[in-house]
């Protein structure tokens, strides 16, 4: 949340104008905002401008939703490059017990 918020109160070149940093970071707080109340309601998604791409790291519990990600973060930041670093948590249970020594 913090990471948010930081943004929003920076000033970059281009705010206002519809380029720039600030028209980036609008576009990744939108993003965020989507996420979270749309489709896949995720909320372990970091989300950072670095140089002129965008980079969306965090886990997910299911390959399909890393899918749902990348498209949502695609159609979000078109035009921009994005890099993704998304991990699929495996839940499954385990097939043989553990060994403690």
């Amino acid at each position: 949340m913090m990471d948010r918020d930081a943004r929003r109160t920076g000033s970059g070149a281009g705010e206002g104008s519809g380029a720039g940093a600030g028209n980036t970071e609008y576009r990744i707080a939108h993003l965020q905002e989507r996420l979270v109340r749309e489709e896949i309601a995720e909320l372990g998604m970091r989300i950072e401008s670095r140089g002129d791409a965008v980079v969306v790291t965090g886990t997910v519990p299911t390959a399909e939703c890393r899918e749902t990600v990348e498209r949502v973060a695609r159609e979000e930041l078109a035009g921009v490059p994005v890099r993704t670093d998304i991990v699929v948590a495996d839940a499954t249970a385990p097939d043989r017990p553990e060994e403690l020594a």
